[in-house]
C-alpha cells in the first residue's frame, strides 16, 4: 500500500501514514532505538488537566520501537504521544494527504 513518510526536524523519529485496503488510515512513528523483537513498552500518560490519562504503548517491530494508531477518516489534528523518553508531536493537520489518497484510489481501481 502507498504511504507518506516524514522525518522529524530533530531526526529523533519518522512518521508514516498509510491507507488500508478498507480505506482507514494507519499511522506509525518509528524511533531509532534498538529493542528485542516482540517487546512492548507501556506507560500511563496525562497530557493536560482537561483530558483523562491514557495508556500509551510502543511495540518492537523489526528491532525498532514503533508507536501505532488508526483513524477511520483523514487524520486532521496534531498527533502526539509519549512513552518514557520517547516522545513525538506531529502536525498531521499540515500534511497534504492528496498524493496518498490518489495512489490509494489508483490501487483500488486496479482491483475492480
Amino acid at each position: 500500500m502507498p504511504a507518506l513518510r516524514k522525518v522529524s526536524k530533530s531526526k529523533e523519529y519518522a512518521s508514516l501514514i498509510t491507507i488500508t485496503e478498507n480505506g482507514s488510515y494507519r499511522g506509525f512513528v518509528f524511533f531509532d532505538q534498538d529493542c528485542e523483537v516482540g517487546a512492548i513498552v507501556s506507560e500511563r500518560v496525562t497530557y493536560n488537566d482537561t483530558e483523562p490519562s491514557q495508556i500509551e504503548v510502543l511495540h518492537c517491530l523489526h528491532g525498532k520501537l514503533v508507536y501505532m494508531k488508526s483513524w477511520s477518516a483523514v487524520p486532521n489534528k496534531r498527533w502526539r504521544g509519549r512513552v518514557g523518553n520517547f516522545e513525538f508531536n506531529e502536525p498531521l493537520n499540515e500534511w497534504d494527504f492528496t498524493p496518498l489518497q490518489q495512489a490509494y484510489l489508483k490501487i483500488v481501481a486496479e482491483l475492480i
